[in-house]
């Protein structure tokens, strides 16, 4: 699914896969396939980047420009 992650990731400096996982509660492999826009994210998942990031969720899965 396509969305900003590994953008808002380099622009908050959050420098790792495991970083970003933590941060967003899920497991490292599920942080890396969303980082990779290999999976369809839940709206737990969605949120918690959307709080993460401070931006909407039509922002995070580019569906709006800034």
């Amino acid at each position: 699914m396509k969305n900003r992650a590994m953008l808002l990731c380099i622009k908050n400096n959050i420098a790792t896969i495991e970083e970003y996982a933590r941060k967003t509660g899920v497991s490292p492999s599920r942080a890396e396939s969303i980082l990779k826009e290999e999976v369809v994210l839940t709206q737990d998942e969605i949120k918690a980047n959307c709080s993460l990031f401070g931006v909407s969720a039509d922002y995070f899965l580019a569906l709006i420009e800034a």
